[in-house]
């Protein structure tokens, strides 16, 4: 119990430090954002409406993940809004904070990451579900035989680190299952999961389930995957953005919202369309890369599915906060009904 008391306070700690440096840094924080494409100030859309500029802060490198947002640039589904969407690569919790700040319109980010803000008193609501199942499992060789958590007993465990929705994923397992921490062997070994599966030097990994199981699939390695959403309904990304602007232009943020959802269900509707899409946005994606990263967007699809894209379940979000509390990831008080709203989505 001591040790996962040490993972605890490292984790909060991390983000408290990080926070705490934004807040002072906003601008400069600001100004080291990478930024996808430059603004265009005289761009308008077919009406000629001059567009907006907006600034929407995503996952750190530019990936297939992200094609509802290139779908919906290339596909003039935000020109049709009056906006042009710029979007920036960089750290989660930046992004967060930015939002919060007004330094940035809108970002990505987890249920997680709007309780631990909140929590520290940065103003940030999440207005559009994304992703409707989380995103994170845990792969274990099937060599391992392992058919339940319980299993786990006495086996190396790799997490990218005590922080993110790995983390998060991992200790909602352990709280799941009710898992005897000590009795498993976690080791942080940064972004290599796929490499330290192959080599043997872990026996399974924290991971995100419609990437690394494809790829060590298609590199003949068998697996089994514990997803975490069998066990507990964790609110995974969507669309957050700072209260100022809530407040201030809520018509900005339903354009954002309505032009957002609409290239989620083209994605949807038009995988082969949208990874054309995607590749045309990262070139660098090659033939050779391209099967594997078609299965990618395809697995990522199955998670964003849902019988009304873009809305919040109040239980999941209940749910995740218990959670949160409960494992002591959260501190600090935050209330149920001021972490999100489905008010844009709705009124669609």
């Amino acid at each position: 119990m001591e040790r996962w008391q040490k993972l605890n306070f490292k984790l909060k700690t991390g983000l408290m430090m990080i926070l705490g440096l934004l807040i002072l840094v906003g601008c400069g924080a600001a100004e080291q954002a990478g930024v996808e494409s430059p603004p265009d100030p005289n761009q308008v859309n077919d009406a000629g409406t001059e567009l907006q500029r907006v600034r929407l802060g995503v996952g750190f490198v530019p990936n297939v993940q992200f094609a509802p947002f290139y779908v919906a640039q290339k596909k003039g589904f935000f020109a049709d809004e009056g906006l042009e969407v710029v979007i920036e690569y960089g750290f989660e919790n930046d992004f967060v904070a930015l939002a919060a700040q007004g330094e940035r319109e809108f970002a990505i980010a987890s249920g997680d990451q709007v309780m631990l803000a909140q929590a520290q008193g940065l103003p940030i609501t999440y207005v559009m579900k994304w992703y409707e199942r989380y995103p994170v499992g845990l792969v274990v060789k099937s060599e391992a035989g392992v058919e339940s958590l319980a299993d786990l007993s006495g086996l190396k465990v790799g997490l990218p680190g005590l922080f993110g929705a790995s983390f998060v994923g991992w200790k909602a397992l352990v709280h799941a299952a009710d898992l005897d921490e000590s009795s498993v062997d976690v080791e942080e070994i940064g972004f290599t999961q796929t490499a330290a599966l192959q080599q043997g030097t872990i026996d399974a990994a924290m991971v995100y389930i419609s990437n690394e199981p494809i790829q060590l699939r298609n590199e003949g390695v068998e697996i089994q995957v514990i997803q975490v959403s069998d066990y507990i309904d964790l609110v995974s990304n969507g669309l957050v953005t700072g209260n100022q602007l809530l407040d201030s232009n809520p018509d900005l943020v339903q354009k954002m919202v309505r032009a957002s959802r609409r290239g989620l269900a083209e994605t949807i509707a038009r995988p082969d369309e949208a990874f054309a899409v995607v590749r045309e946005v990262i070139p660098e994606l090659t033939d050779e890369d391209a099967p594997v990263q078609r299965q990618v967007l395809e697995a990522s699809i199955e998670l964003w599915r849902s019988d009304q894209l873009g809305l919040s379940s109040e239980q999941a979000w209940q749910d995740s906060l218990d959670f949160m509390q409960e494992t002591g990831l959260l501190e600090g008080e935050v209330q149920l009904d001021q972490l999100y709203t489905n008010r844009f989505v709705e009124a669609e």
